[in-house]
């Protein structure tokens, strides 16, 4: 079984203090080499995904293999429905993987997944995150893998859901050599929608901000001749 590890058992004073002045920050080669290279190869093999979207305020998840088989006419018209809705509010498009439900719910015994929420939750991780938000009252950390391929985005939401007690969002970046013109940049914005910070994939870098905030995911160029991979989720109270 692989050993999961943080890089660093103490985030860097500079970190710290960073978040206190701007509610984010990233923390640069933040697992062990063996641990990022072991979730990305295991992440990168994995060939079922869930492919999730939002029709008209409800969360559609489809079998991505069983949608691969549909015939054009029908992928394009799903795709006018998501584009239709996006145009004038809140949409997403791309394909996940429900880690803490798969641990929760026992969905797959013995498999890789479980080990790496069990990671996200060791005290040593939740201490990390803790000091470096000072926030002692982190409780646990839910996760899912995500996978944003060509036609793929996140439009505007600022994540902050009732009873959710959400502390802060992270973004474990599982993407090598990714181009800034093929888009999925991760998008902070300020209370004029102005662009505040912009976090672009790439490997084995940690990107936490405060709750709630607005931001998005940008809008994954067709010609990207790779999926954005990542770990996302929250740090939450009980």
């Amino acid at each position: 079984m692989q050993t999961l590890s943080l890089n660093h058992q103490k985030p860097a004073p500079e970190l710290r203090e960073f978040f206190q002045e701007h509610g984010f920050v990233k923390v640069k080669k933040a697992l062990s080499e063996q641990s990022a290279q072991a979730i990305y190869q295991t992440i990168k093999s994995q060939p079922t995904w869930n492919l999730v979207f939002d029709a008209n305020g409800k969360h559609q998840d489809l079998n991505n293999q069983e949608v691969a088989k549909w015939s054009n006419s029908q992928k394009s018209e799903l795709q006018d429905i998501i584009y239709q809705q996006a145009s004038n509010g809140f949409q997403y498009h791309y394909e996940t993987i429900p880690l803490y439900d798969i641990y929760q719910n026992n969905l797959m015994p013995g498999h890789f997944f479980n080990q790496i929420i069990e990671f996200l939750n060791e005290e040593t991780t939740l201490d990390f995150f803790r000091e470096l938000l000072g926030a002692p009252d982190i409780a646990f950390a839910d996760g899912q893998i995500t996978k944003f391929s060509a036609g793929h985005f996140l439009n505007v939401h600022n994540d902050d859901v009732e009873n959710k007690n959400r502390v802060a969002a992270y973004v474990i970046n599982l993407t090598p050599s990714w181009q800034a013109n093929w888009g999925g940049a991760l998008h902070l914005l300020d209370d004029e929608q102005a662009l505040k910070q912009s976090f672009l994939p790439t490997f084995n870098e940690i990107n936490i901000f405060n709750i709630p905030v607005d931001h998005y995911v940008g809008f994954v160029s067709p010609f990207a001749s790779k999926p954005r991979l990542s770990i996302t989720g929250w740090l939450r109270r009980k």
